[in-house]
């Protein structure tokens, strides 16, 4: 695998920032366009590239919004498995797995990943997130937690 020149690493940090500003003002189809783009300008094979690992998970993200959960399902596994190794240390990423994974009625992964993204991040993880994830966590796993502490 050849490293990306300086010009092409430039070029997708633009565009991340780029993709990042849309989304932040919910132009979720601009966005999409970007980073869509910057993943095409990474050389194959893509999962050889840690910087296929954000654009792939900003990209499951739009589909998860989106309620598309197979389509958001596949972006983050890709993002999970990039060669770099980061996928599977990104407590997003694994945070995602699991929500995706419970919409989909994967309870099982859903607890695998969602439990990774605690154990990466805490319950700091969960903040801003719909409580179904975490409470659906809770259930499953003693986390150790005081429930009086957790509400």
């Amino acid at each position: 695998m050849d490293e990306l020149t300086q010009e092409r690493s430039e070029r997708l940090d633009e565009l991340a920032e780029a993709g990042n500003a849309f989304c932040d003002t919910e132009e979720y189809e601009k966005a999409l366009e970007v980073w869509e783009t910057a993943l095409g300008l990474i050389p194959e094979p893509r999962n050889a590239y840690g910087e296929s690992m954000w654009f792939e998970a900003s990209i499951g993200y739009l589909y998860f919004l989106w309620g598309e959960y197979e389509t958001a399902l596949g972006y983050f596994d890709r993002a999970r498995g990039n060669l770099s190794g980061q996928g599977y240390g990104n407590p997003f990423v694994m945070l995602m797995l699991g929500e995706t994974c419970l919409e989909l009625g994967d309870e099982s992964n859903a607890v695998e990943y969602l439990l990774r993204a605690y154990m990466l991040e805490g319950p700091e993880v969960f903040e801003g997130e719909n409580e179904k994830y975490f409470d659906f966590l809770k259930e499953r796993v003693d986390l150790g937690l005081n429930e009086e502490n957790d509400e």
